[in-house]
């Protein structure tokens, strides 16, 4: 009678109700059409209204929807766990009241929720065009330092892959599980190709013949490490949003610097080196050296692997070393 008495409520209010007599039935039904409001009555056949309201706020598909108890008991505490309480016998006044109520709540809550959906995928929208701008203002100076230097044929795209592929498989080792995120990841692709812009300091007709460099030449070339970092730093003064640019800057700067302190511009040693400079140092001198036409022979691959493998240690950090020789085959050369 109840159940009858209610269901004539709810359709006079304008809305539309499914009854059931029982917890199963009620979960057969939501799982047809998911309600926007449950009138849930305490005392039920085989499973009481605290559990049923339990089990559905446990459902990450239902646990939102408001909960109403229906109980002849006087006391509002038999709603814990639900928004509110209507008693027994019925008032068709405290009903409309309270079920519209919560409908009301339950519809703009729906509509903020949608809000923020479409809010947060214009978010996204523009943070990943904001990244691609980024990006694109990186290549395009990359770009300048690749057209300058005819030996670098696809260098700095074989180093961006080889730093992102190095830096996604050092994410699973134990040293390295806390420096390198997605994040890092992303950032390393995009910065590594930014390693030798430094070279756009150097006169074009020396870098044709880097072979012939005399000592004066060679020590003024060490410079491009230092003279690339300060041309980005240039360049994040204006652009200090870009996201891109402090790595690349570590990166330029640091990229010569060896694992046992021997490197340039400055006298760093291990750690003390950035990650992001350790990881693209090898990736620059593995393509470097595949880039060289003695080694474009049949064995001169596994004569780069020895080179760097000789260095672990000296040249290269030990750690990078030995994951860089067990992903080898998923490497990119020229």
């Amino acid at each position: 009678t109840n159940l009858m008495i209610l269901e004539n409520m709810i359709q006079e209010m304008g809305y539309i109700p499914q009854c059931a007599s029982s917890a199963a039935e009620a979960a057969a039904l939501i799982a047809d059409s998911r309600p926007q409001l449950i009138l849930l009555d305490v005392f039920m056949p085989e499973m009481d209204g605290y559990e049923f309201c339990e089990r559905l706020k446990e459902n990450s598909i239902t646990r939102d929807i408001p909960v109403i108890f229906i109980s002849a008991a006087d006391s509002s505490e038999d709603k814990v766990g639900a928004v509110d309480y209507i008693a027994k016998p019925f008032e068709i006044t405290e009903v409309t009241m309270r079920v519209k109520n919560h409908v009301g709540l339950y519809e703009m809550q729906q509509e903020l929720e949608m809000s923020n959906r479409r809010l947060h995928t214009v978010i996204s929208s523009q943070a990943r065009r904001i990244e691609d701008e980024q990006k694109h203002i990186l290549y395009a100076l990359a770009a300048l330092t690749e057209e300058r230097d005819a030996q670098t044929d696809n260098h700095m795209e074989n180093v961006s892959y080889n730093c992102r592929t190095l830096a996604q498989s050092l994410q699973f080792s134990p040293e390295f599980t806390e420096e390198i995120s997605e994040g890092f990841i992303d950032t390393i692709e995009v910065a590594s190709r930014l390693h030798d812009i430094g070279k756009l300091q150097i006169p074009k007709d020396l870098l044709m013949v880097l072979d012939t460099w005399d000592p004066q030449e060679l020590k003024e070339g060490k410079n491009h490490a230092l003279q690339g970092a300060e041309i980005l730093e240039r360049v994040y003064q204006n652009t200090p949003g870009n996201t891109f640019l402090p790595m690349a800057i570590e990166i330029a700067r640091y990229h010569h610097a060896r694992w046992d302190g021997k490197g340039y511009p400055f006298e760093l040693a291990g750690k003390e080196i950035p990650l992001s400079a350790r990881i693209t140092m090898i990736a620059d001198v593995y393509d470097t050296l595949m880039g060289e036409p003695e080694n474009r022979e049949s064995d001169a691959l596994e004569n780069c692997f020895m080179f760097i493998e000789q260095g672990s240690g000296t040249w290269f950090d030990p750690e990078i070393v030995d994951v860089f020789l067990k992903v080898k085959k998923r490497l990119r050369h020229s």
